[in-house]
């Protein structure tokens, strides 16, 4: 498993970095997403991959006052900023500022899952990943 995830991580950097210089990218269309739990344990974590999906914010000099904000992720690129009964989408960029300090918000719970990783699946893989396609005999 860790090494299509480390497949899958390059292949979406060079992606990347070909954008950010303006050449033309062709996106993987056969996407399949890896398992993130083992097939005989369904709260495990296969990959030992984690990724940030909330975090609750305390705005204030103390504890005892001040006001508590929930950043949720809702999905791969996009966050919501729950305050009362105002939700904002915010950018990833928003919940990694959250560094506390003075007025501004302090992280006081942070809450990860399983990253889920998706990997281009080729013409001659399963779904389990493996290579369907056995050694040619060459021999006569």
């Amino acid at each position: 498993i860790r090494e299509k995830i480390k497949k899958a991580e390059d292949a979406k950097l060079d992606r990347e970095r070909a954008k950010k210089l303006g050449e033309t990218v062709v996106e993987p269309k056969n996407l399949s997403k890896l398992p993130t739990s083992f097939p005989d344990d369904a709260g495990s974590n296969n990959s030992g991959f984690y990724q940030l999906n909330a975090v609750l914010t305390h705005k204030g000099r103390s504890s005892s006052s001040g006001h508590y904000v929930a950043w949720v992720r809702r999905n791969q690129t996009e966050w919501l900023m729950f305050d009362d009964e105002n939700v904002t989408p915010v950018t990833e960029e928003d919940v990694l500022k959250l560094s506390g300090g003075g007025d501004w918000h302090t992280a006081y719970l942070l809450i990860y899952g399983p990253r889920t990783i998706e990997y281009e699946e080729k013409a001659d893989e399963g779904a389990s990943g493996e290579s369907n396609v056995s050694a040619m005999d060459t021999t006569t």
